[in-house]
């Protein structure tokens, strides 16, 4: 599980664990050896819980319970006894900021109090998003020559926009904030990551998931997130780009690396929406409509350096991320061109 001079976590929580990092989470957790409690909204529902209970290992080390972000308490059974958690579990959709926000903040503190009064809980690594790490300033004016983990997402300047993708960016901010402060007032120790979009295969019966919505958006079959996409961009620079599997080992890695600290963007490349579209294209052996916005220039550079730094390396290419979600899609017959 952990080599020496590691943490030697043995038992561990997942929340949110029916969605796509989470799944992936425990599905590595499980192979690695780990004991996982996992939490769903409703682990009734057979639909969510089957590809969990039916990956390797799960009979003997799998245990599924109900939780709710807006619930004070929970939590409780799931990080009773585990030395480690991973907070996953957030807002997807929403009719307002509110929707986003209001369930976000709440969850990470409703984990958090949960983790204090477990007592056993030496580490938690909380799931935030590069939506958190925008180069703009309260005014939308370019700020950051590098997007790392110095940046933080403008709350005043996406307070002013109206879109559900802003709405997103703010609940990410203000709960990873939450997080961090969190975790220093009450001596817990808290690591962050910051994924950028994520892309792979998926095995949950499920295919409202990230990697699928944005293959479906840049391809054209889904205008809403494409919308999405082009908003990411208009505001970042560029389109950043991981592979799902790098994500779940990244999240391990910072459980078990002895001296992670803070927070830690996660992505293996960006590139503009042109480009991905240029490669998709050929992908698919398929024409793709482009847009004038789809060439925007305007690039700030990414940068992983801190992960990279600590002895971590991606699996896969921008390239075999897109490649892998295909197949994925195809295997699914999700993609009709």
């Amino acid at each position: 599980m952990a080599e020496k001079g590691e943490h030697t976590i043995k038992r561990v929580c997942v929340t949110g664990a029916a969605g796509y990092i989470g799944s992936w989470l425990v599905k590595n957790l499980l192979e690695r050896g780990y004991t996982v409690n996992a939490t769903l909204r409703d682990p009734g529902d057979e639909r969510k819980s089957r590809p969990l209970l039916d990956l390797a290992g799960a009979q003997e080390r799998l245990k599924l319970l109900q939780a709710d972000l807006l619930k004070e308490g929970s939590f409780d059974a799931a990080v009773e006894g585990c030395e480690g958690v991973f907070h996953v579990a957030g807002p997807m959709g929403g009719a307002s900021a509110d929707d986003y926000i209001v369930p976000a903040v709440n969850g990470v503190l409703n984990v958090m109090k949960a983790c204090t009064r477990a007592r056993s809980v030496r580490r938690v690594v909380f799931t935030s998003s590069a939506s958190a790490t925008c180069p703009l300033d309260d005014k939308g004016e370019l700020a950051h020559s590098c997007i790392d983990e110095s940046c933080w997402s403008p709350l005043n300047f996406l307070k002013s926009q109206t879109n559900s993708t802003a709405w997103y960016m703010t609940a990410k901010t203000l709960a990873e904030q939450e997080a961090l402060n969190y975790g220093a007032q009450y001596n817990l120790e808290v690591i962050t990551v910051q994924p950028t979009f994520v892309i792979g295969p998926w095995f949950t019966n499920t295919h409202d998931l990230t990697s699928f919505q944005v293959i479906s958006g840049l391809i054209g079959v889904n205008d809403a997130y494409y919308e999405v996409v082009k908003y990411i961009q208009s505001v970042f620079g560029s389109i950043g780009i991981v592979h799902i599997e790098d994500v779940s080992n990244a999240h391990i890695f910072l459980m078990e690396h002895p001296s992670a600290q803070g927070r830690h963007v996660c992505l293996v490349d960006f590139a503009t929406i042109k480009s991905i579209k240029d490669f998709l294209a050929k992908q698919l052996k398929t024409s793709l409509k482009f847009h004038e916005e789809d060439s925007h220039n305007k690039y700030v550079p990414y940068s992983s350096k801190k992960l990279l730094d600590m002895g971590f390396s991606y699996k896969y290419s921008l390239e075999q991320a897109f490649e892998d979600g295909i197949e994925c899609a195809k295997k699914y017959n999700l993609l009709n061109l």
